[in-house]
Protein backbone atom coordinates (compact mmCIF):
# COMPACT_ATOMS: atom_id res chain seq x y z
CA UNK A 1 0.00 0.00 0.00
CA UNK A 2 0.94 3.48 -0.65
CA UNK A 3 2.01 5.79 2.28
CA UNK A 4 -1.36 6.99 4.46
CA UNK A 5 -1.86 11.16 5.37
CA UNK A 6 -4.69 11.16 7.85
CA UNK A 7 -6.25 15.03 6.95
CA UNK A 8 -8.35 15.99 10.12
CA UNK A 9 -11.26 18.00 10.02
CA UNK A 10 -11.66 22.21 11.19
CA UNK A 11 -14.36 23.30 13.69
CA UNK A 12 -17.04 23.11 10.93
CA UNK A 13 -17.01 18.92 10.70
CA UNK A 14 -16.19 16.81 7.87
CA UNK A 15 -17.59 19.13 5.24
CA UNK A 16 -16.94 19.16 1.27
CA UNK A 17 -14.04 22.06 1.90
CA UNK A 18 -12.16 19.25 3.63
CA UNK A 19 -12.95 16.44 1.66
CA UNK A 20 -12.09 19.03 -1.15
CA UNK A 21 -8.10 19.82 0.94
CA UNK A 22 -8.17 15.60 1.35
CA UNK A 23 -8.65 14.57 -2.26
CA UNK A 24 -5.71 17.30 -3.18
CA UNK A 25 -3.09 16.48 -1.00
CA UNK A 26 -3.56 12.82 -2.55
CA UNK A 27 -3.37 14.12 -6.07
CA UNK A 28 0.06 15.77 -5.14
CA UNK A 29 1.55 13.01 -3.20
CA UNK A 30 0.20 9.59 -4.22
CA UNK A 31 -0.70 8.51 -0.68
CA UNK A 32 -3.49 7.44 0.62
CA UNK A 33 -5.69 10.48 2.06
CA UNK A 34 -7.87 8.93 5.15
CA UNK A 35 -10.75 11.53 6.60
CA UNK A 36 -11.76 10.50 10.26
CA UNK A 37 -14.98 11.92 11.36
CA UNK A 38 -14.24 13.35 14.95
CA UNK A 39 -18.11 14.50 15.29
CA UNK A 40 -19.06 11.13 14.35
CA UNK A 41 -21.59 12.46 11.16
CA UNK A 42 -22.35 15.87 13.33
CA UNK A 43 -21.48 19.19 10.90
CA UNK A 44 -21.48 22.79 12.12
CA UNK A 45 -23.50 25.63 9.72
CA UNK A 46 -23.03 28.13 11.78
CA UNK A 47 -20.38 29.15 14.30
CA UNK A 48 -22.58 28.92 17.38
CA UNK A 49 -23.01 25.31 15.87
CA UNK A 50 -19.35 24.60 15.38
CA UNK A 51 -18.18 25.94 18.30
CA UNK A 52 -20.57 24.19 20.63
CA UNK A 53 -19.20 20.49 18.53
CA UNK A 54 -15.59 21.96 18.71
CA UNK A 55 -16.18 22.80 22.14
CA UNK A 56 -17.77 19.34 23.64
CA UNK A 57 -15.02 17.43 21.81
CA UNK A 58 -13.04 15.33 23.93
CA UNK A 59 -9.16 16.28 22.83
CA UNK A 60 -7.09 13.36 24.42
CA UNK A 61 -10.07 11.09 23.32
CA UNK A 62 -9.41 12.48 19.46
CA UNK A 63 -6.08 12.31 20.00
CA UNK A 64 -6.47 8.15 21.07
CA UNK A 65 -9.09 7.95 18.18
CA UNK A 66 -6.49 9.21 15.61
CA UNK A 67 -3.66 6.86 16.71
CA UNK A 68 -5.84 3.65 16.87
CA UNK A 69 -6.47 4.75 13.30
CA UNK A 70 -3.00 4.72 12.65
CA UNK A 71 -2.44 1.42 14.14
CA UNK A 72 -5.53 0.18 12.00
CA UNK A 73 -3.42 1.64 8.54
CA UNK A 74 -0.32 0.15 9.60
CA UNK A 75 -2.07 -2.96 10.62
CA UNK A 76 -1.18 -5.29 7.78
CA UNK A 77 2.23 -3.34 7.04
CA UNK A 78 4.18 -2.29 10.30
CA UNK A 79 6.58 -0.13 8.22
CA UNK A 80 4.01 1.63 6.16
CA UNK A 81 4.69 5.51 6.53
CA UNK A 82 1.68 7.89 7.94
CA UNK A 83 1.46 11.37 7.94
CA UNK A 84 -1.07 13.90 9.51
CA UNK A 85 -1.67 17.24 8.85
CA UNK A 86 -5.05 19.23 9.40
CA UNK A 87 -6.99 22.62 9.54
CA UNK A 88 -7.68 24.98 12.44
CA UNK A 89 -9.03 22.54 14.83
CA UNK A 90 -7.66 19.83 12.73
CA UNK A 91 -4.20 21.71 12.88
CA UNK A 92 -3.60 21.78 17.04
CA UNK A 93 -4.62 18.12 16.80
CA UNK A 94 -2.22 17.20 14.30
CA UNK A 95 0.67 18.44 16.72
CA UNK A 96 -1.00 16.86 19.43
CA UNK A 97 -0.97 13.76 18.11
CA UNK A 98 2.67 13.72 17.05
CA UNK A 99 3.55 14.79 20.82
CA UNK A 100 1.32 12.10 21.77
CA UNK A 101 1.21 8.69 20.07
CA UNK A 102 3.55 5.95 20.67
CA UNK A 103 4.95 5.01 17.33
CA UNK A 104 6.28 8.33 15.89
CA UNK A 105 4.64 9.49 12.65
CA UNK A 106 6.46 10.37 9.87
CA UNK A 107 5.26 14.02 9.53
CA UNK A 108 2.94 16.42 10.58
CA UNK A 109 1.42 19.87 8.87
CA UNK A 110 -0.39 21.66 10.86
CA UNK A 111 -2.78 24.72 9.67
CA UNK A 112 -2.95 27.14 12.35
CA UNK A 113 -3.95 25.64 14.87
CA UNK A 114 -1.52 24.88 18.09
CA UNK A 115 -3.29 22.76 21.04
CA UNK A 116 -3.46 23.83 24.61
CA UNK A 117 -0.50 22.76 27.40
CA UNK A 118 -2.64 20.90 29.31
CA UNK A 119 -2.89 18.42 26.61
CA UNK A 120 0.69 17.97 25.66
CA UNK A 121 4.00 19.57 25.23
CA UNK A 122 4.82 20.47 21.53
CA UNK A 123 8.66 20.28 22.77
CA UNK A 124 8.11 16.99 22.40
CA UNK A 125 7.67 16.48 18.60
CA UNK A 126 11.14 17.74 18.17
CA UNK A 127 12.20 14.56 19.16
CA UNK A 128 9.73 11.93 17.03
CA UNK A 129 8.52 13.65 14.33
CA UNK A 130 9.59 16.30 11.60
CA UNK A 131 7.13 19.52 11.67
CA UNK A 132 6.01 21.77 8.53
CA UNK A 133 3.59 24.38 10.30
CA UNK A 134 1.62 27.09 8.07
CA UNK A 135 0.47 30.46 9.82
CA UNK A 136 -1.00 33.40 9.02
CA UNK A 137 0.44 36.93 10.54
CA UNK A 138 -2.68 38.39 10.90
CA UNK A 139 -4.39 35.64 12.42
CA UNK A 140 -6.96 37.06 14.91
CA UNK A 141 -6.96 33.52 17.21
CA UNK A 142 -5.91 34.42 20.03
CA UNK A 143 -3.78 31.58 22.24
CA UNK A 144 -4.40 29.37 19.15
CA UNK A 145 -2.95 30.71 16.00
CA UNK A 146 -2.13 34.03 16.26
CA UNK A 147 1.53 35.61 15.33
CA UNK A 148 2.16 35.19 19.79
CA UNK A 149 1.41 31.82 19.75
CA UNK A 150 3.21 31.00 16.50
CA UNK A 151 6.47 32.54 18.01
CA UNK A 152 5.68 30.64 21.49
CA UNK A 153 5.44 27.53 19.44
CA UNK A 154 8.63 27.93 17.74
CA UNK A 155 10.64 28.77 20.60
CA UNK A 156 9.07 25.80 22.44
CA UNK A 157 10.15 23.66 19.53
CA UNK A 158 13.74 24.93 19.70
CA UNK A 159 14.49 24.78 23.14
CA UNK A 160 13.50 21.19 23.36
CA UNK A 161 15.36 17.99 22.87
CA UNK A 162 15.38 16.60 19.43
CA UNK A 163 16.63 16.52 16.08
CA UNK A 164 14.09 16.13 13.73
CA UNK A 165 13.66 18.97 11.25
CA UNK A 166 11.13 22.10 12.17
CA UNK A 167 10.05 24.63 9.80
CA UNK A 168 6.96 26.80 10.69
CA UNK A 169 5.98 28.99 7.41
CA UNK A 170 4.47 32.10 8.30
CA UNK A 171 2.29 34.18 5.53
CA UNK A 172 2.21 37.53 6.28
CA UNK A 173 -0.80 38.68 4.29
CA UNK A 174 -3.15 35.86 5.37
CA UNK A 175 -5.02 35.54 8.27
CA UNK A 176 -6.87 32.33 9.42
CA UNK A 177 -8.04 29.65 7.45
CA UNK A 178 -6.58 30.81 4.43
CA UNK A 179 -6.48 27.62 2.38
CA UNK A 180 -10.41 27.87 2.35
CA UNK A 181 -11.59 28.64 -1.04
CA UNK A 182 -15.22 26.66 -1.42
CA UNK A 183 -18.29 28.78 -1.70
CA UNK A 184 -19.15 27.94 2.29
CA UNK A 185 -16.27 28.69 3.55
CA UNK A 186 -16.17 31.85 1.83
CA UNK A 187 -19.56 32.80 2.89
CA UNK A 188 -18.21 31.87 6.99
CA UNK A 189 -14.61 34.07 6.20
CA UNK A 190 -16.78 36.92 5.27
CA UNK A 191 -19.32 36.39 8.44
CA UNK A 192 -17.06 36.23 10.61
CA UNK A 193 -14.58 38.94 9.00
CA UNK A 194 -11.21 37.09 9.10
CA UNK A 195 -8.67 39.16 7.94
CA UNK A 196 -6.25 38.20 4.98
CA UNK A 197 -6.27 38.32 1.37
CA UNK A 198 -7.05 34.42 0.54
CA UNK A 199 -5.06 34.49 -2.51
CA UNK A 200 -4.97 31.60 -4.63
CA UNK A 201 -0.76 32.23 -5.06
CA UNK A 202 -0.68 31.51 -1.20
CA UNK A 203 -3.02 28.74 -1.26
CA UNK A 204 -1.04 27.24 -4.33
CA UNK A 205 2.80 28.40 -2.55
CA UNK A 206 1.74 26.22 0.67
CA UNK A 207 0.23 23.21 -1.32
CA UNK A 208 2.98 22.84 -3.01
CA UNK A 209 5.30 23.10 0.30
CA UNK A 210 3.06 20.87 2.28
CA UNK A 211 3.03 17.92 -0.65
CA UNK A 212 7.32 18.24 -1.38
CA UNK A 213 7.56 17.76 2.85
CA UNK A 214 5.24 14.91 2.61
CA UNK A 215 6.62 13.11 -0.20
CA UNK A 216 10.23 13.80 1.20
CA UNK A 217 9.45 11.87 4.62
CA UNK A 218 6.87 9.51 3.42
CA UNK A 219 8.74 7.58 0.63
Amino acid sequence: SPPAIIVLQEWWGINDQIKTHAQKVADLTGAEAVVPDLYKGKIGVEMEEASHLMNNLDFKNAVDEIEALCNELRKDQTERKIGVMGFCMGGALTLATAALVETPLAACAPFYGIPPDALCDVGDIHAKTPIQGHYGDLDAMEGFSCKHSVNTLEEKLKSAAGDKPFELFRYEKEGHAFMNHDEFSVGQIKKLEFPGEFSDKTRELAWGRVSEFMKANLY
